[in-house]
């Protein structure tokens, strides 16, 4: 009977929120919010960083490639170290034997198959520093290039390939690296 009476009355028992309650949930929600924008705004610089390096990395590969191609095929006497190749002093693409030269493990770079990029360098205005017998590491050098020379056994084709690493990042995990691979044949 009551039933009946409020459905007629128009009387209904429903509860809500006061304004008090809605408050404080909304304070809460804002302050979780705040904590997880904070989160993705640390997030969002890390990859901004990581991503301008691993470009980097992949700028420098591709102008060691650009220069190690522009070599003759036999060459076994131009400087390949640093940014400009010059006619003696180095091994050049190893000539026409067959086998192995350089090599491109971070760990143990190979002397005159490595140089190191150091962009803040104003002294040297194409960022490469490095040395023909030397493998240690440029001052504040912030990437390392490597690469090796590979011909086959019938010794008309070579098989480069290139290796950079960001140095700093290196410390701070996972650093941003690109490996190029091309291959040169003998007309």
């Amino acid at each position: 009977m009551r039933r009946m009476l409020r459905a007629k009355t128009g009387i209904k028992n429903e509860r809500g929120f006061s304004i008090l309650e809605a408050m404080i949930a909304s304070m809460i929600m804002i302050i979780g919010i705040g904590g997880l924008m904070a989160l993705f705004a640390v997030a969002a610089a890390k990859n901004a960083g990581q991503g301008n390096q691993a470009t980097r990395c992949t700028e420098y590969a591709q102008d060691k490639m650009e220069q190690l191609l522009a070599l003759a095929y036999a060459d076994a006497q131009s400087n390949i170290v640093g940014s400009i190749s010059s006619s003696t002093g180095g091994p050049g693409l190893g000539g026409m034997a067959a086998g192995t030269v350089g090599g491109v493990n971070p760990a143990s770079p190979v002397a005159n198959y490595v140089d190191y990029v150091n962009t803040s360098d104003t002294t040297d205005p194409d960022g490469i520093s490095g040395s023909a017998t030397c493998c240690t590491p440029a001052v504040q050098a912030q990437y390392m290039r490597e690469w090796q020379i590979v011909t086959n056994s019938t010794t008309n084709v070579k098989t480069i390939t290139v290796y950079v690493q960001a140095q700093f990042a290196a410390a701070q995990g996972l650093a941003p690296n690109t490996t190029l691979i091309a291959m040169k044949q003998q007309y």
